[in-house]
């Protein structure tokens, strides 16, 4: 059947939820996508995308402001500062640092909300048009960075479908804002080093999650200082440092990863390893955090020019969605379940290992990956990471809950575009083993995935 016989022998309701649907959630490509999620996709798709400028250190603040300083005209010195309620002090100290050295004006808007709700985005975008600024800087965790690069989009271009915006696509941004800058206060969701934003399109009812994927969206500058995150609760150090490590190992499983990527995910891995549980253990550890900051960023880069993250993120979306579950501890939770699954189809997981401890000389693969799996849960328990959905106490849930949720979760993780770049195909049979197998992560239900 051709595309005129199939649009003919489609109904209006079709249509219409078609015309809705994000180029991920369309059945014909999906299948396309899925088929091709193996050493191919190597080769159809590689691309680095990465800021241009990282200031870090306790001088990367006075060397951010010195730098608009001189990039800014007299009559450009109009900056946006996106963060929530919470970090508006933060806000304000970066205001003030920028007014007094090099007399830039600020704005200051600080309704970001978890979620990224679309009409808070257009609040945003209110702003921007009243005010007229030059520059966006996004200060906080993934929300606000998400937030501030929908406001960018959607000041620069109203009118755009964002169910159609693929990686590649030219959006013909930075007319208006010209420079868009980052500045973290957790270490781990990478957002300054990438190209996606997610929103929840409140245009749609129910209110739906979107997938925002463009190079345009990577922000020009960042900012990575200690000021910024040495106040990060013990739980959110741990459960955001989990996300850092999932984002580099999940991504450096996928087949499809390149020689950039590989080497960011590595080193990000081993920081990850010697800082984090000191970062957990003692907030005022300024030397862990800073090697935090840089293990984020490192994935961040490492695991979005993967062209996405591992499967512990198709899984961890689905159930952090369900359960309300911490980001960052959700694809933590998932993470050994997706280095099984995937060590059928790769033997990059032995990399892994090495980084981990194991020894590798004269031991069979199915060894390698017992002992990596033991000393990931191990490292995890460590720094006070649950290593399945039994033992999350945040909330806790039982069996009986979880199940209840199963056809929920599926049906999520299978439509989540993360899951089309997959190294090894993951359909709704599939996605339910792995949620089963996860609820205790054993050892042993873990390596039966690997034969």
């Amino acid at each position: 059947m051709n595309n005129r016989s199939l649009l003919q022998n489609t109904t209006n309701s079709e249509k219409t939820k078609m015309s809705k649907q994000a180029w991920y959630e369309d059945p014909m490509l999906k299948n396309l996508y899925l088929k091709a999620s193996s050493h191919a996709m190597r080769g159809y798709h590689t691309a680095v995308v990465s800021p241009k400028t990282v200031f870090i250190g306790t001088n990367s603040l006075l060397d951010f402001t010195n730098h608009l300083g001189t990039y800014l005209a007299p009559d450009e010195k109009r900056v946006i500062i996106v963060v929530d309620k919470d970090l508006r002090k933060m806000a304000e100290k970066v205001a003030k640092t920028l007014s007094s050295l090099k007399g830039i004006d600020s704005r200051i808007f600080d309704d970001v909300l978890p979620e990224v709700p679309k009409n808070m985005v257009m609040k945003g975008v209110e702003v921007c048009n009243e005010y007229e600024p030059k520059v966006m800087i996004a200060i906080g965790g993934g929300s606000a960075m998400d937030m501030a690069k929908m406001i960018f989009l959607l000041y620069e271009q109203p009118n755009l479908k964002l169910t159609n915006i693929m990686q590649p696509s030219y959006l013909g941004l930075r007319k208006k804002i010209t420079l868009l800058a980052a500045i973290p206060t957790t270490s781990g969701t990478g957002s300054e080093a990438t190209y996606n934003a997610v929103i929840l399109d409140t245009d749609m009812d129910p209110p739906q999650k979107r997938s925002v994927p463009a190079y345009e969206l990577c922000p020009d500058f960042v900012v990575l200082h200690t000021d910024f995150v040495k106040t990060m609760p013990q739980y959110l150090t741990m459960g955001t440092g989990m996300d850092a490590l999932a984002h580099a190992a999940g991504a450096y499983m996928l087949v499809h990863s390149n020689y950039v990527c590989d080497i960011h995910n590595l080193k990000a891995i081993e920081i990850i390893l010697e800082y984090l549980p000191r970062a957990v253990e003692r907030g005022n550890d300024l030397e862990a955090r800073e090697q935090m900051l840089w293990a984020a960023y490192l994935a961040g880069i490492g695991f979005i020019n993967t062209t996405g993250a591992g499967t512990e993120h198709t899984l961890g979306h689905a159930f952090g969605g369900a359960f309300h579950v911490h980001h960052g501890v959700s694809v933590g939770i998932f993470l050994c379940t997706a280095i099984a699954y995937l060590s059928k189809v790769t033997d990059r997981f032995i990399d892994v290992a090495k980084l981990f401890g194991v020894e590798i000389k004269g031991k069979p693969k199915d060894q390698i990956l017992k002992e990596l799996l033991e000393k990931m849960q191990a490292f995890m328990k460590s720094i006070g990471a649950p290593i399945s959905v039994k033992e999350n106490e945040r909330p806790k849930i039982s069996r009986e809950d979880y199940m209840a949720q199963m056809d929920q979760m599926v049906d999520w993780a299978f439509n989540d575009v993360v899951t089309l770049f997959q190294s090894r195909k993951l359909d709704p049979i599939h996605i339910r083993k792995l949620y089963e197998i996860a609820y205790e992560n054993k050892i042993e239900d873990l390596m039966e995935l690997h034969y």
